[in-house]
């Protein structure tokens, strides 16, 4: 929800270029996570719990360096939307 109210606070603000490429790459991020990694880390958390022995998985990872790069973009974000 948070995302949806920051994207619309630059859709209709004008914002400048150092502002745009930040939040659309945090909101690309987020929905990567949420529509890619964090389903196949819960159906493989699901398949775990159910006692299944799997390989081990790099999701975690991926999840973990979108996470990291998400919150450069944020910190990123902030500090443009400050200084303009």
């Amino acid at each position: 929800m948070l995302a949806i109210v920051a994207i619309a606070a630059v859709a209709t603000g004008g914002p400048s270029v150092s502002v745009v490429v930040p939040t659309a790459l945090a909101a690309l991020l987020l929905a990567v996570q949420l529509l890619v990694i964090r389903p196949r880390l819960n159906r493989r958390s699901d398949r775990v719990l159910a006692g299944e022995t799997l390989p081990r998985s790099r999701a975690h990872h991926f999840y973990v360096a979108t996470e990291l790069v998400k919150v450069l973009a944020l910190l990123a974000l902030g500090i443009n939307v400050l200084t303009t």
